[in-house]
C-alpha cells in the first residue's frame, strides 16, 4: 500500500493540504508570504507535488520551484516553520508518524531549492 492509500487517498491529501496552507495563510510568522495569493491555487500544486512523493498517480504541473520562491526571499527559518506547520496539521489527523518523517523529509530535501540560504535574526 503507498503512503497516499495510507493516509485515505487523493481526497484525504486534498483535505490535509487545504488545512495546511490555511494554516501557513493565518500564521503570525510565515502568514505574510501567503498574503494576495491564490490559495486555492496553491493548494492545488501542494497537493500535486505530494501525491508525486507519497505514491500517488498525479505529478506537479507548476513552475519550477525555485523560480516560483527565490522571489518571496523565504529563509531557513521561514521554511522550517513551513515543514513545523505541515507536521503539526499531520499529527493532528493522525497520519502515520513514518509517513510523516518521509514526507517532511521530502520537503527538507528542498530547504537549498525554496530558500535563499539565510538565517532568521
Amino acid at each position: 500500500m503507498s503512503d497516499l492509500e495510507s493516509i485515505g487517498g487523493v481526497g484525504a491529501l486534498q483535505r490535509l493540504m487545504h488545512l495546511f496552507i490555511h494554516r501557513c495563510h493565518d500564521d503570525f510568522i510565515i502568514g505574510y508570504l501567503f498574503q494576495g495569493r491564490d490559495l486555492d491555487r496553491i493548494i492545488g500544486h501542494e497537493v500535486e507535488h505530494a501525491a508525486a512523493h507519497l505514491g500517488g498517480p498525479r505529478g506537479y504541473t507548476g513552475r519550477p520551484l525555485g523560480e516560483v520562491h527565490q522571489p518571496l526571499r523565504i529563509n531557513r527559518g521561514h521554511f522550517n516553520r513551513r515543514l513545523a506547520i505541515l507536521r503539526t496539521v499531520l499529527r493532528e489527523h493522525h497520519v502515520d508518524e513514518e509517513i510523516i518523517e518521509r514526507w517532511v523529509g521530502q520537503n527538507q530535501a528542498l530547504i537549498d531549492v525554496i530558500s535563499d540560504g539565510s538565517d532568521c535574526l
